[in-house]
């Protein structure tokens, strides 16, 4: 039981779930015409990235509200002090990724090239969610 508590599960492992469950989704709510799994469904780094963004935020707040109680914590405040710097990393991360993809990642009108549009950003959304996992620690 303590596998359901433990950080790295709530933080990494629970996004990818989460990831996993919406590409079975997108693929069983396709139309029954095209019914094929294709490897765009597998376009989840994007997905990941913003996760990650979103656990970063939330813990960032933890982290603040802490910092309130108890303001002398060098801890706290060597952790805090990179927020902003890690933020606006973040947001230029996933805009770059996305102009990325929009430029480079489409062979196509509805297919992605498998390394700038698939493996580029699921790398990216892979690396970003670990980072926050391991800063959250």
């Amino acid at each position: 039981m303590k596998l359901w508590a433990h950080p790295y599960f709530l933080q990494f492992c629970v996004p990818l779930i989460a990831v996993a469950i919406s590409i079975f989704l997108r693929y069983v709510t396709r139309n029954d015409s095209y019914k094929d799994f294709k490897k765009e469904d597998l376009a989840v780094g994007l997905d990941l990235s913003v996760s990650a963004l979103l656990i970063f935020i939330v813990a960032s707040s933890t982290f603040l509200q802490s910092l309130s109680n108890s303001p002398t914590d060098a801890e706290l405040l060597a952790k805090t002090a990179g927020v902003p710097w890690i933020l606006s990393v973040f947001i230029l991360g996933i805009w770059g990724i996305s102009t990325l993809v929009r430029k480079l990642g489409w062979v196509s009108d509805d297919k992605l090239h498998v390394f700038w549009g698939i493996v580029v950003p699921d790398v990216f959304g892979l690396l970003v969610l670990l980072f926050v996992v391991n800063w959250i620690t």
